[in-house]
């Protein structure tokens, strides 16, 4: 046990002491996730899919833009709905989506392109019907990275943005035309202009989580729970570095479990940099137990995962989007090197492999995060 809980200002704070963390255990995704489902989406020139991002719903997924593919508006079955929208720059057109959220409650997909200045909104078949202002307060505000949670029995939307140190707000709750309802000023939040940076929510609980990781503005942070009744920004998860330089970190939010990244930043040009030594930790929210970890696919034989699942996670499924070859490559290389795998498990995966055509459109794995 290497984390502790410490109040502040009546609320639980889990704080994780870096320096004590020496363990590391072989993850099953089965202990965060359960009934990995499998499903090959709809073949056909307009359904084709790139190598973006899975959003979930109960009946539906999106799969969002890449190379010049806009989003791809699914069933859950892998039958194509249609586009969502367009590239462009006209009317419920985009070049660049943020964030996405499929509310079903409304019949709608909500869109939040990058340094927006509304969300954009379509209906359960793709099309465009409106926009929602989120600058009608402030006329220059524009969200360079953002993420969102829609309230439909409220007709509101929550949003948190990256708070570049010349923006004035974090966070804030409006209604559907744009109107605020109230905000958190951006304060000890700012981080100066770059997009190297992220916000991230990975909306596995009732409130809307948070983190803002920096890449080279290294600094203790916090990941917060945006408690929109109240316009409170409530503390969950932070590290204790012990005083020590402090590593590039990120966190992740799950139903039962806090997750991150720690990873140190090397020059490879002039100029660009990249994450080295990295290592992901675990945290449990009931025991406060505490590891470094490497995730592994145990409904498909033990694929490697390695230590990114914090990034495949949302809207409380863990999700994963695979082309055909890449797939396959997978499959062929669990098959070659798990020796131990049992009989059961090899002829599925064979039969699995088996079936799946290099001209097929991508396959979308997805499962429910444990709660």
């Amino acid at each position: 046990m290497v984390a502790h809980k410490v109040n502040v200002d009546g609320q639980d704070l889990t704080v994780c002491e870096l320096s004590l963390l020496k363990d590391s255990v072989r993850l099953p995704l089965s202990y965060l996730a359960e009934d990995l489902q499998i499903v090959k989406l709809e073949r056909g020139d307009e359904a084709l899919v790139g190598s973006g991002g899975v959003y979930l719903s109960d009946n539906y997924m999106v799969i969002s833009r890449s190379n010049n593919i806009p989003c791809k508006l699914f069933g859950k079955d892998g039958k194509f709905v249609g586009n969502i929208g367009a590239i462009g720059q006209g009317p419920g057109e985009y070049t660049m989506i943020y964030d996405i959220q499929i509310d079903e409650a409304s019949q709608r997909v909500y869109l939040l392109p990058w340094n927006a200045d509304q969300i954009l909104v379509y209906n359960l078949k793709g099309e465009y019907e409106k926009s929602i202002p989120l600058n009608k307060k402030y006329e220059k505000l524009r969200v360079p990275k953002g993420v969102f949670k829609v309230d439909s029995k409220k007709n509101q939307i929550a949003v948190c943005l990256l708070p570049f140190d010349f923006l004035d707000v974090v966070a804030w709750v409006q209604d559907m035309d744009g109107n605020f309802i109230h905000e958190i000023p951006a304060g000890h939040f700012k981080v100066r202009p770059d997009f190297s940076n992220e916000m991230l929510a990975n909306r596995s609980t009732e409130q809307l989580d948070l983190n803002i990781s920096t890449f080279f503005e290294l600094r203790k942070d916090t990941l917060y729970h945006y408690d929109t009744e109240n316009n409170k920004m409530l503390p969950q998860f932070t590290i204790d570095f012990g005083g020590k330089d402090i590593p590039m970190h990120t966190y992740f939010e799950l139903p039962r479990h806090f997750m991150g990244i720690v990873s140190a930043s090397k020059e490879v040009a002039e100029g660009t940099f990249e994450s080295v030594d990295e290592k992901a930790f675990i945290v449990d929210k009931e025991t406060l137990k505490c590891s470094y970890y490497q995730v592994y696919n145990d409904y498909l034989g033990d694929i490697p995962l390695g230590i990114y699942i914090g990034w495949a996670c949302r809207d409380g499924y863990y999700a994963a989007n695979l082309e055909p070859a890449a797939f396959t490559e997978q499959l062929e290389k669990v098959l070659k090197e798990n020796t131990a795998m049992d009989n059961d498990m090899r002829k599925k995966l064979e039969t699995l492999k088996a079936s799946i055509d290099e001209d097929d459109n991508n396959y979308i794995l997805f499962a429910k995060l444990r709660r």
